[in-house]
C-alpha cells in the first residue's frame, strides 16, 4: 500500500467550502511503496503523521517543514529508485511552496 503525492491546484468561488474546487496539476505515484515505507520509518515529524491507509493534505505554508523533512531523508538514501523517489516529491513541494493556491496530498490507499 503506497502514499501517492498529488499536488492540486484549489479554485475557491465564495465562502463555503462546498465551493472549494479541487484539480489535480501533478503527482507522484507511489507504485512500490517506496514513500510509503520511508515515512514510516522516518523520525521526522510531519512524515510520521503520513499513513498508509488515510489522507493528509498539507498547504504552502507547511511547505517549509516538508521540503526540510523531504531533504533529511533524501541525504540519507542509498539506492537510486528512492532517491528519485523523493527528489520527484521533493520537486512537487517546492511548487506547492511557491503558491498560496496550491495542496499537497498524500492519499493513501
Amino acid at each position: 500500500m503506497g502514499v501517492d503525492v498529488l499536488l492540486m491546484q484549489v479554485r475557491i468561488d465564495g465562502t463555503s467550502s462546498k465551493r472549494h474546487y479541487r484539480s489535480v496539476l501533478d503527482s507522484v505515484p507511489d507504485y512500490s511503496d517506496v514513500f510509503a515505507e520511508l515515512c514510516e520509518k522516518s523520525d521526522k515529524p510531519m512524515l510520521g503523521r503520513v499513513d498508509r491507509y488515510g489522507s493528509l493534505l498539507l498547504t504552502s505554508m507547511d511547505m517549509p517543514q516538508f521540503i526540510a523533512e523531504i531533504d533529511g531523508l533524501r541525504s540519507g538514501v542509498n539506492s537510486e529508485e528512492r532517491a528519485a523517489v523523493l527528489d520527484e516529491i521533493g520537486r512537487l513541494a517546492r511548487r506547492c511552496g511557491e503558491q498560496g493556491n496550491l495542496e499537497l496530498h498524500l492519499e493513501g490507499d
